[in-house]
């Protein structure tokens, strides 16, 4: 959950607590050169109530939580400037530009899910995966399609990924994990039960995990052992449609299994042209950009 959200909900706060989170909230970027007297002082409450603030968001302290308030706001800031991802379009525009909206919502939704990269989390993630002899991808909704694609690609290179649409099995995999085992979970908000249930079965079980949720800061961050931050924009429940978090998702997908055929270039690739031929032999190129060279489809192993 992103820090403003939980300003903004203020559960659990004192009211000279409520007063300081709606000073945060008003001020933005604006508390990076204020102290903790500063703020307190600008909040009418005392230095303790800013203190007690930052421990129930979180955080060590108000340096601590500062920095962390401030990286968010940056990337609040950054992409979407000019389109929203609850509502990318209105009633009254016209089919033009409707559809001109929803493909400036994907290529923004690329470029934030990029900037949310950490290139050494994907290093670790594709060893990972590359080590493990089980794969299992935890989700539900529309994730649950995105996890079957990203197996059906892994699966053309010879990488074995089990997808469940049943939430019961889906249990009894993280259950019954081992230390073979490498689960990605993906949760948009993180918070669900059956996500929470998964994660206390696999780290009991000491197999290992991926993590693809929302940006911000997670109650699972010290639990799985790496998290993958989606694109985080969206209302729970107020969007024409799940845009932003559905591309991010399969961005994240497209990315790992990238990772994993890079690592194994040239055997990879030489499997994934080897299944395609069996599995259809006699497919034919409808045009002539489709049409392969086929000295070049079967190179030597």
């Amino acid at each position: 959950m992103l820090i403003i959200e939980k300003l903004e909900r203020m559960e659990q706060l004192s009211e000279a607590e409520k007063e300081v989170a709606k000073k945060v909230i008003e001020l933005k970027g604006q508390i990076k050169d204020m102290s903790i007297r500063e703020l307190a002082s600008d909040s009418y409450a005392s230095t303790s109530a800013v203190t007690r603030l930052c421990h129930k968001m979180g955080f060590r302290g108000y340096h601590d939580f500062k920095e962390k308030y401030l990286e968010e706001m940056k990337y609040l800031h950054e992409h979407f400037e000019n389109i929203d991802a609850n509502i990318p379009f209105l009633k009254d525009d016209n089919l033009a530009k409707v559809l001109g909206s929803v493909s400036e919502l994907y290529q923004e939704t690329a470029k934030d899910t990029l900037s949310l990269v950490d290139y050494f989390d994907y290093i670790e993630a594709t060893k990972m995966i590359d080590r493990s002899q089980n794969i299992y991808v935890l989700c539900i909704g529309v994730a649950i399609e995105l996890g079957k694609i990203f197996a059906d690609r892994m699966m053309r290179i010879g990488k074995n990924v089990i997808v469940s649409e049943n939430v019961n099995e889906q249990f009894y995999q993280s259950y019954n994990a081992t230390q073979d085992d490498t689960f990605i979970l993906i949760s948009y908000s993180g918070t669900t039960l059956k996500t929470k249930q998964y994660i206390e079965n696999i780290v009991k079980r000491k197999a290992h995990s991926i993590l693809i949720t929302s940006r911000g800061e997670s109650q699972w961050q010290d639990k799985v052992d790496i998290i993958l931050p989606m694109t985080t924009r969206e209302k729970l429940y107020s969007h024409i449609a799940s845009y932003t978090s559905t591309v991010s998702i399969m961005l994240i997908l497209d990315m790992l299994y990238s990772c994993y055929f890079h690592k194994h270039y040239d055997e990879a690739f030489q499997h994934k042209k080897e299944v395609a031929l069996s599995y259809e032999p006699l497919r034919k190129a409808s045009q002539k950009v489709m049409e392969e060279d086929q000295n070049e489809i079967l190179f030597s192993k």
